[in-house]
């Protein structure tokens, strides 16, 4: 599984900081909030401690630990933060920087344009996005450039400047998952698979050069191809990895425009899985075209869409969406607001079955 962990990298140093401690039962809303937050988990048990000498500003750090039938490495001593009035949730990594002075201007945040502009080996600008500001965080938007596109990361920095948060905040007064659902576009339906009238909805935020998601993918496939009487509505979401693949960006370039010529994207994502392990640069552009004149689209037609600047904008649009989310691995998936990380085998089939209890499965064998 490809990661998104460019700040995942950066060492994190402990910084003190005063917060306010919360009330005696912030342990069992945290708890709480975070087997609703965290990815599905039907036998998660979580622990939590603070942890004073990651607090920031108006926030408290915890330390927390779930083990469970689908234990992942990432979840033990992990660090989150809820703020001092309850309100706000943060769940990423978070970047101290120990020479940090008081954010007035832009010209506070030259330390971390230079930061990461190194880790992602391109110029960074970081400009403020004042509507998004939260329990006391100043809201950033954080513009990459992928080669093809630019794409807007989601982050905070601490008033006083000493900390950066790679992510976005929650609001922890409301259920995450259906923060989730709000937070997922549902349309266009031409990225969608299934019945218009499902009763489970699934956001599956993929890259067609990353094995995995090929292999999940096709594992998913097989499961809703052996029960079609279930209603499930799955929706594809383009989130290439463009620091680790050359085609990615390609690839979601050209289904997207297929989809917005009203054309089944689906067959080009099937065969560029066929070929996935021997597609090249060029013959990501041979294929697309070859697909458009299948389906009826001629190449001068397919060109003006094709690498455009109107299809790149539509394919970072998931991937912001994603950042907004938390996904930093592909593929994940959202079911109803749920998230489920596919590590072992059965846990997209047992949690299927939480809503279609007579779900047939099917056989893992490599």
């Amino acid at each position: 599984m490809k990661r998104l962990a460019a700040i995942l990298l950066l060492a994190l140093l402990a910084v003190p900081a005063g917060t306010p401690a919360q009330g005696p039962s912030a342990e069992a809303a945290l708890i709480d909030y975070l087997g609703k937050w965290l990815p599905w988990d039907p036998d998660g048990k979580i622990t939590v401690e603070r942890v004073p000498a990651q607090n920031f500003p108006g926030f408290t750090a915890w330390k927390i630990n779930r083990t469970g039938r689908y234990a992942r490495p990432e979840v033990k001593d992990q660090v989150v933060y809820t703020s001092a009035d309850g309100k706000w949730f943060y769940g990423q990594d978070a970047l101290p920087n120990p020479q940090g002075r008081p954010v007035v201007s832009r010209d506070d945040l030259a330390w971390l344009d230079a930061r990461l502009s190194q880790v992602y080996r391109t110029p960074v600008r970081v400009a403020f996005d004042a509507p998004r500001d939260a329990g006391g965080l100043k809201a950033l938007s954080i513009p990459v450039n992928t080669g093809f596109s630019s794409v807007r990361l989601p982050g905070y920095v601490t008033p006083d400047g000493r900390w950066f948060l790679q992510g976005t905040v929650w609001d922890y007064t409301m259920d995450p998952r259906a923060e989730r659902r709000r937070r997922i576009e549902l349309a266009p339906d031409s990225r969608a698979q299934g019945p218009t009238d499902a009763t489970v909805q699934v956001a599956e935020y993929a890259d067609m050069e990353c094995g995995y998601c090929k292999y999940r993918g096709k594992q998913l496939d097989r499961i809703l191809q052996a029960n079609p009487g279930i209603k499930i509505r799955r929706r594809y979401k383009f989130y290439p990895l463009w620091f680790h693949h050359a085609w990615a960006m390609k690839a979601a370039s050209a289904a997207d425009c297929l989809a917005s010529l009203g054309k089944n994207m689906f067959k080009f994502k099937d065969q560029v899985y066929a070929r996935q392990e021997t597609l090249t640069v060029a013959g990501i552009d041979e294929l697309a075209l070859q697909v458009a004149e299948a389906e009826g689209v001629a190449a001068p037609e397919f060109l003006k869409c094709y690498l455009q600047d109107a299809s790149f904008a539509r394919v970072a649009k998931d991937m912001e969406e994603g950042q907004r989310l938390g996904v930093n691995s592909t593929p994940t998936y959202y079911i109803d607001g749920t998230e489920i990380v596919w590590i072992e085998d059965k846990v997209m089939e047992d949690f299927l079955k939480t809503k279609f209890p007579n779900l047939k499965g099917i056989s893992y064998e490599k």
